[in-house]
């Protein structure tokens, strides 16, 4: 594989660096050959295999001559490829200030970030936008999308990417038109989530329980791996508010691992007062496909 750094030298977005990549390709198929390409634009070495204390490292200096990767693979390869995507990020967006005297060190924290204030976060920001744009670009990811949200299409982009669960959820969220947010779980008790722009507030925060009157709970309390159907719910479960339907939907892995989808209709909620002030009645307005799915249990990593 040949690839040239000159064509991205005056590029600093993480989606443009992305699609000039595959212009150089010209076709691309899944999984995408992330360590290739890595070794195409100067990363002379990449090692993968247990570490401790962070997830990802680049080894460069501050004019990015050459570069060595290392990715941990505590919590499987798919993750590992996120790091490598991620820490080639760093290597290609020469704007990015070195947190060591050495290159970059970035811990699972990082993996997530989608913060934009301090130059940290937007750093690690932009390194995941390119990651989720070098691995699951739209021409491979949008096509085996369902008519209506389904974590199963989630798991379905998963095995077809090569990627990290976590990471086909979030590009699913950033993809649609409806109002998503997933939220993580392990034995019941909230541990992060990630929502779409107009997606109303939940009111559980990370460390607390799943909400009791919602669906999750009581399936995650049950056990039984696998998908539940996507059910409407009471939305006083998850919001503050009365005036939308919420639906729900949880997949449920081993090891008390479990992300719950909410998908909320505003159907335009907030426009909808009449003369008086009263809420005018929701128009339902929006279908989705709520048939059962067989639970079945499978191998799951330790990453959910």
């Amino acid at each position: 594989m040949q690839l040239s750094r000159i064509d991205l030298a005056d590029l600093h977005v993480p989606t443009a660096i992305a699609r000039a990549i595959f212009a150089q390709l010209e076709t691309i198929d899944a999984p995408v050959p992330v360590g290739q390409i890595a070794r195409a634009l100067d990363i002379a070495d990449i090692k993968t295999q247990v570490f401790d204390g962070f997830e990802g490292m680049l080894l460069t200096d501050t004019v990015r001559s050459a570069g060595s990767i290392l990715a941990n693979t505590r919590y499987g390869d798919q993750r590992a490829r996120f790091t490598i995507a991620h820490e080639l990020g760093h290597f290609l967006m020469e704007r990015h200030k070195l947190s060591g005297d050495r290159g970059f060190t970035c811990k699972a924290q990082d993996m997530r970030e989608t913060r934009a204030g301090q130059r940290q976060y937007r750093q690690e920001s932009e390194a995941n936008a390119f990651a989720i744009n070098l691995l699951a670009p739209f021409k491979l990811f949008d096509p085996l999308l369902s008519q209506d949200p389904d974590l199963k299409d989630a798991q379905r982009l998963r095995d077809h990417l090569n990627v990290s669960l976590e990471a086909t959820i979030r590009r699913m969220i950033d993809r649609r038109e409806e109002c998503l947010t997933a939220v993580w779980s392990r034995n019941g008790q909230v541990r992060y989530s990630v929502k779409s722009s107009r997606f109303p507030w939940i009111t559980c925060k990370r460390g607390e329980r799943l909400p009791h009157l919602s669906l999750a709970g009581k399936i995650v309390a049950n056990g039984a791996k696998g998908f539940s159907s996507v059910t409407e719910t009471n939305p006083l479960a998850w919001l503050s508010r009365s005036d939308v339907e919420l639906f729900e939907q949880t997949r449920v892995a081993n090891n008390g691992h479990a992300v719950t989808l909410l998908l909320a209709d505003l159907a335009d909620a907030d426009d909808d007062e009449d003369d008086s002030g009263s809420l005018k009645e929701l128009n339902a307005g929006f279908s989705i496909s709520a048939s059962a799915f067989p639970v079945t249990a499978w191998a799951f990593p330790v990453n959910p």
